[in-house]
């Protein structure tokens, strides 16, 4: 079998010898198990519940838990299309190979430069958020004035994290389980805690109630909030080409983990606003200290400090979880050609995209420290990983579901199913819209306020990039964008001798490609 970087690397798009699609990465190096981890630990159980608990209910209040039940069911419509993708297109490049196969490579490399907006750069942000919470902790509980530790942790987090994806993904996903199966335990055990021991206003079901939502905007902005911290669901996809059998176990780590993460944050909501007390929640969203931690130090005095390690768990792991997505995705990108070259290049030994880890560590490093000076840790995290993300996964699922409706209808339309195929991506694309709108009407204040800006110019600049590389006459990637593993693509003579009637009325016409068919 000839690998994809050096089939392509010998064609330069003329023809010769068909490209079999094949990975210089470590096959089989992770099972079911390892996925799922990948998928749990890339949502951040102890982030998730933790760190945007204010926020939420000072938005939604009492009804914070309803809106993240919302939220985990749209997660479940997007997880079975994401589902429905990989099981006919196993790829590290996930969502690039997706769109590109499904709508157009252009439209596929416009949805992994996307998804690099957000994957690539929140490591930083919420490494060095971590380290200020910590700060603030230590300062509160022990009197230790440590400053300087957010942007200590950003430098050191970011070097251990990229030392663990160098040595192969075995062993990064051994210590992601580790931390992971710890961090969820915890987090059950302080949600359980709360309805047991309830605050002013006892225990009660008032967060389920639909008559307790004051706002639809307020309850859409919660609503995202919630699509934030179960944000990393996908992250299995891109570990396609390292699992065994990834057709089969990719979709079912995604179905599991949004299942079981979802039903673990709705009841952390819960149990953090009835044990806060339903009646005082003002003081909740005002609270100087995370939420969760005064209730640890309430529920278990000394050993609060059991959920401040969770905390670090959660935000080791999922970094790790975040590395490997974007190492993975800049790698397949490089090997189609329309990434740099120079990141498709593999460890001889360990089979890990060396290039790729080296770029993550500078730009996590980078973009941690740096816009933590300029803003601050707080607010850095929150622009970031709070509204870029809203704005760039949106983005990335409304294209996934406009992809999936396509690629079946055209591909397997014997598998065709109008709920999976239409009326979820319809729904779910509508209800993101619809949150995103919501979420900046009225306009959040500075520096989130900036968020739309930063990502409208990311899009512009990939655009651009589009543009050149057409000027450049550098589209051979054009062909091999959209194939899987296990795929083949044909010679550029036998993809123009196999274009259907239906594809040059259609696609060629309105030029939706400007190369042959990669499929």
């Amino acid at each position: 079998m000839v690998t994809q970087n050096q089939a392509v690397a010998g064609e330069s798009g003329s023809g010769g010898q068909a490209i079999v699609i094949t990975t210089d990465l470590k096959k089989d190096a992770i099972g079911l198990g390892g996925v799922l981890m990948q998928s749990l630990t890339g949502m951040g159980p102890s982030l998730a519940a933790l760190f945007f608990t204010q926020e939420v209910v000072g938005i939604a209040g009492v009804t914070s838990p309803l809106a993240y039940l919302f939220g985990v069911l749209i997660v479940l419509m997007l997880g079975s299309t994401l589902a429905q993708l990989v099981k006919h297109m196993p790829s590290a490049g996930s969502y690039y190979t997706f769109v590109s196969r499904g709508l157009n490579p252009r439209l596929g490399f416009l949805t992994g430069w996307m998804t690099a907006m957000y994957m690539p750069f929140n490591m930083g942000p919420i490494l060095g958020y971590f380290g200020f919470i910590l700060a603030n902790e230590l300062r509160g509980n022990y009197g230790i004035q440590v400053s300087f530790l957010w942007w200590l942790f950003v430098l050191v987090g970011a070097v251990v994290i990229a030392v663990l994806a160098h040595y192969g993904i075995a062993l990064s996903i051994r210590v992601m389980v580790f931390f992971g199966l710890a961090e969820i335990t915890l987090v059950w055990l302080l949600g359980l805690w709360g309805l047991f021991s309830p605050g002013r206003g006892g225990f009660n079901f008032s967060s389920f109630d639909p008559s307790k939502i004051t706002g639809i905007s307020a309850f859409a902005l919660a609503i995202a909030f919630s699509f934030q911290g179960m944000d990393g669901w996908e992250f299995a996809a891109p570990l396609a080409e390292e699992t065994r059998n990834p057709r089969r176990n990719v979709p079912r780590a995604v179905m599991i983990a949004i299942t079981g993460l979802g039903a673990t944050l709705v009841i952390a909501y819960w149990g953090q606003v009835v044990g806060w007390g339903t009646s005082n929640l003002h003081s909740l969203a005002t609270s100087v200290e995370l939420p969760g931690l005064v209730l640890a130090h309430r529920y278990w005095g000394g050993g609060w400090v059991l959920m401040l390690i969770a905390l670090f768990t959660s935000t080791f792991a999922c970094c790790q979880a975040l590395n490997n997505v974007s190492t993975r995705m800049s790698y397949r990108m490089a090997c189609s050609g329309s990434a740099p070259k120079w990141l498709s290049k593999v460890d001889p030994v360990h089979k890990t995209p060396t290039n790729a880890i080296m770029l993550q560590l500078v730009l996590t490093i980078g973009t941690g420290i740096g816009v933590g000076l300029a803003l601050g840790p707080a607010n850095s995290f929150f622009l970031i990983v709070g509204l870029l993300v809203v704005l760039t996964v949106v983005y990335v699922y409304v294209m996934a579901n406009a992809a999936v409706a396509r690629y079946y209808w055209r591909e397997h339309r014997d598998e065709f199913n109008p709920i999976r195929h239409i009326f979820f991506p319809v729904f779910t694309s509508a209800a993101l819209i619809y949150v995103v709108i919501k979420t900046f009407q009225p306009m959040p204040a500075y520096p989130l306020n900036l968020a739309p800006y930063i990502g409208g110019a990311w899009l512009l600049v990939g655009i651009i990039l589009l543009f050149v590389m057409k000027w450049r006459g550098h589209e051979d990637w054009l062909r091999t964008a959209g194939e899987a593993l296990g795929g083949v693509v044909p010679t550029a003579g036998e993809a123009l001798h196999d274009v259907t009637p239906e594809l040059i009325s259609t696609d060629a016409v309105e030029g939706t490609f400007d190369a042959p068919p990669a499929y």
